[in-house]
């Protein structure tokens, strides 16, 4: 008996450890229905001038993709950087700029998002500096 709960207990910490596990305040979906993704340049315009009006240094995303055949991503937003009303405002204004973000394809937003990184398959993520 003593086997079996030092086993499990083990095996608990092991999933733990290797477990990577990171939630972002922000997350911004690329996707496609045919033809690509959006250009991110409007969010890219956003972001400098977010920093430039409040005088921050730079605002960090983890970009993760390719997630399908198109060039599907996710850029992920912990806003680490930024203040809880600087935050309240960033993510209003991405919500408000993503819906015209049409040209190809489609942006979703969603927020408070808990991203397995051990478990992307064939997408990677890269850190963008903003």
């Amino acid at each position: 008996m003593k086997k079996v709960i030092l086993f499990a207990v083990i095996l608990f910490l092991s999933n733990s450890i290797y477990a990577q596990k990171t939630t972002y305040r922000l997350v911004v979906k690329f996707g496609s229905m045919c033809c690509g993704v959006p250009s991110n340049k409007p969010l890219a315009n956003y972001i400098a001038k977010f920093k430039k009006k409040n005088k921050i240094k730079k605002i960090t995303c983890d970009n993760i993709g390719p997630k399908g055949r198109e060039g599907e991503y996710d850029m992920c937003f912990s806003l680490k950087e930024l203040k809880k009303k600087q935050i309240d405002i960033f993510v209003k204004d991405i919500i408000t700029l993503a819906t015209t973000m049409k040209d190809k394809g489609y942006v979703n937003v969603e927020e408070n998002i808990e991203v397995d990184l051990s478990a992307l398959g064939r997408a990677k993520v890269t850190s963008t500096t903003y």
